[in-house]
């Protein structure tokens, strides 16, 4: 059934830049404020990690003390209690944490294994709601690990029952390394959605050039959110082979050329492709992102 709106979680500013040489914080802002123009009201800002191993995120506290207000909801990405705690020290109060239920992902990722990292989730519940915060909880690897190849979607269920169970706000499922097809996210997220009550949430590279319709499979299947980068920007530093995230503006023109609502445009989100990609050296490799919309008079000049 196809839904009359769907929210479009923009993960360019964590996610898309991660992988890339450090820039400075304020070419990130500025590609911030294009996003925020573009209408894009769920956004992705950074990661709380170790500055050592991620180095592009290094500048968390800076971004989160840089933005905010208006109508954005600001997400930060934690893998451990310590990240939870600097984030909610510096006042942001939407936390995503993740979990690998590749064991061996997990361990090289997060450097825990994954019962291990789940052990953890009851008391960093336990401290985001003192702080009055709330708390996804990622399941990363969901369809597959570089280093144990497939995931068997029960092992994913279970941990998202456990999530449930621990008391997170909703759950995602993110295809780390893009080797997801539609067929096998129809049933991942129709298992977990049935294992659990909360909402579902699908992230999605697009590696194998399914980004789009692993998304429309989930959409169909009932998720109402979906994370993309613009210019499909995108990798994890820790996970060989997971090239760049499906691109947002590519989703969002289907969508809305399909009569469903995602608030914002695509326009917009072609022009924060362009900035962000430059700032990074890169070209944008969407498909919207080069042609513009269909029967439409975009044209975005070469930059």
């Amino acid at each position: 059934m196809t839904p009359a709106e769907v929210s479009l979680r923009d993960v360019t500013l964590r996610d898309g830049l991660q992988d890339e040489a450090t820039i400075p914080t304020d070419a990130k802002l500025t590609i911030y404020e294009a996003l925020v123009a573009a209408g894009i009201t769920q956004l992705e800002l950074t990661s709380f990690v170790r500055p050592d191993q991620v180095p592009a995120m290094a500048d968390a506290e800076a971004m989160c003390r840089s933005t905010g207000g208006g109508a954005v909801t600001r997400w930060g990405l934690t893998l451990n209690e310590r990240g939870i705690r600097r984030a909610i020290d510096v006042g942001l109060r939407h936390l995503q944490y993740v979990v690998s239920v590749s064991d061996t992902h997990s361990r090289r990722n997060a450097g825990a294994s994954t019962e291990d990292a789940m052990t953890a989730l009851p008391p960093i519940i336990e401290l985001a709601d003192s702080a009055g915060a709330v708390v996804e909880l990622t399941l990363a690897t969901a369809w597959g690990c570089p280093y144990e190849h497939r995931v068997a979607p029960d092992r994913v269920a279970r941990f998202a029952e456990l999530g449930q169970d621990a008391g997170v706000s909703a759950i995602g499922l993110a295809d780390t390394i893009g080797v997801a097809i539609p067929s096998e996210v129809t049933v991942l997220v129709g298992l977990v959605g049935r294992a659990t009550d909360l909402d579902v949430g699908v992230h999605l590279h697009d590696t194998r050039g399914l980004g789009v319709a692993n998304a429309l499979a989930g959409i169909d299947a009932g998720v109402r959110r979906v994370d993309g980068s613009v210019g499909g920007l995108g990798g994890c530093p820790f996970a060989p082979g997971a090239s760049g995230n499906l691109a947002l503006e590519d989703l969002a023109h289907v969508l809305e050329e399909s009569g469903v609502a995602t608030g914002v445009s695509v326009t917009g989100l072609i022009e924060a492709a362009h900035l962000a990609c430059n700032a990074v050296g890169r070209p944008v490799t969407s498909h919207v992102g080069q042609a513009g919309a269909r029967f439409a008079d975009v044209h975005v000049a070469a930059r």
